[in-house]
């Protein structure tokens, strides 16, 4: 992960590389941040708000952070926030009303984004491929409008798809501190748990996500290097042995043949060289793995600089991509390992039990902080848990440490 506030803001790259305005505009991309400070969901009680209330407030919250950091078109920057009237969908290509009926429009709107977030890594293509049903999200929206990283609950009330969260309060379209709970997001969540996490009380404190609002420049695709990462397409239950790829093995044997076949079907180099992180009685996952290279995902985002950086708690994004290129959500992953690496509990048998009374500890897939590995309590019988498979590159090629003699000649060159 970069240290915090290492990176140069992209805009200061720009300034000095293309110095003309109509360059400048040509090329800027849009930009999402969270914000550094918090309050209540009384938003015209944060001193950003100036004399504004509600919704307006975050809006001009949101632009005299971004004023203060020096943003590209701080004034016009948007809270992302949904109100009894407005979606924050429409809020965001700047008109009001609900996205059911077009925000207003002929035709639904669909201009905005993509954005990179303040430190100048991507957050979300365009709005219809960063909400839900595609949800894709590559760096999760944790920096603060200068860059330093921000990991907390956020005061949203929208759901996946960018429209109002019925069963949740807008506090009084964001005018009062009660007890009533309202929908929050949650800067370390990929996939649509940035938007829609879960609850957080109008008197709690929350910070507010913020948008640059219009169409930008395409975004340059990830494509960092390392080891690479994935979470599997394939489900089960905590017998592994129970897996159509597991090939006759058991336990954390056949994790990794689940791993190793789920690489082959991805058309992923080297294969053999996967592992599942997961951890049984015998073994802990993070003394698994020889490599201490950086991680990514097959959609070429960094993970974490090394294993040890995948250890202190915090990753880079969550590990929500498949083999295949999917993006899931907030599935549970079978890991039974303590975001040190070390094993948490029990392991259903070591991984060869579906019973019903016993339980294993899971991850959050659409995770980037602590719950990527360790949130869920799950019974052993439960078949909808995948399995994070991550490539050690040091593995031998002709099996040496796994003890598979079979690449082996038995003469000498």
């Amino acid at each position: 992960m970069q240290p915090k506030g290492s990176r140069k803001p992209f805009w200061t790259i720009l300034l000095f590389s293309c110095l003309s305005i109509p360059c400048l505009e040509a090329q800027q991309p849009r930009v999402a941040f969270v914000t550094s400070v918090n309050g209540t969901a009384d938003l015209g009680s944060w001193p950003e708000a100036g004399s504004a209330l509600g919704a307006s407030a975050g809006d001009e919250i949101c632009r005299t952070l971004a004023t203060a950091a020096t943003l590209p078109n701080a004034n016009s920057f948007v809270a992302w926030l949904s109100t009894s009237t407005d979606d924050a969908y429409c809020r965001i290509h700047g008109f009001t009303g609900k996205k059911s009926a077009n925000c207003g429009q002929p035709q639904l709107p669909v201009s905005a984004g993509p954005w990179v977030r303040a430190d100048g890594l991507p957050f979300g293509e365009s709005i219809d491929q960063l909400l839900a049903p595609e949800s894709i999200v590559y760096y999760p929206l944790a920096a603060d409008e200068n860059g330093a990283f921000v990991y907390a609950p956020v005061f949203t009330t929208t759901t996946a798809n960018g429209a109002l969260n019925s069963s949740e309060s807008t506090c009084s379209d964001w005018t009062a501190s009660s007890s009533e709970s309202s929908g929050a997001g949650n800067t370390a969540r990929g996939s649509w748990g940035w938007t829609n996490f879960g609850g957080l009380r109008c008197d709690s404190s929350g910070h507010l996500f913020c948008f640059e609002p219009g169409p930008g420049p395409a975004l340059t695709p990830p494509a960092e290097e390392g080891a690479v990462a994935f979470v599997t397409s394939l489900l089960g239950t905590a017998d592994l042995g129970s897996w159509p790829d597991a090939g006759g093995k058991t336990g954390v044997a056949a994790a990794d043949a689940i791993c190793q076949a789920r690489a082959a079907a991805g058309s992923l180099e080297n294969p053999s060289t996967f592992k599942a992180w997961i951890s049984d009685s015998t073994m802990n996952a993070k003394d698994r793995f020889l490599s201490n290279v950086a991680r990514v995902r097959p959609d070429g985002v960094k993970v974490a600089d090394s294993l040890t950086d995948m250890l202190d708690s915090v990753l880079d994004s969550s590990i929500n991509v498949t083999e295949l290129g999917d993006y899931v959500g907030n599935n549970a992953v079978w890991t039974a390992t303590h975001p040190t690496g070390l094993l948490s509990g029990d392991s259903c048998s070591d991984w060869t039990s579906a019973s019903a009374s016993s339980s294993a500890r899971t991850g959050s897939s659409y995770s980037s902080d602590s719950a990527w590995t360790l949130i869920f309590t799950s019974a052993c019988s439960f078949a909808s848990s995948r399995l994070y498979c991550i490539e050690d590159p040091f593995i031998f090629i002709d099996g040496f440490e796994s003890g598979d003699t079979t690449a082996w000649s038995s003469s000498s060159p």
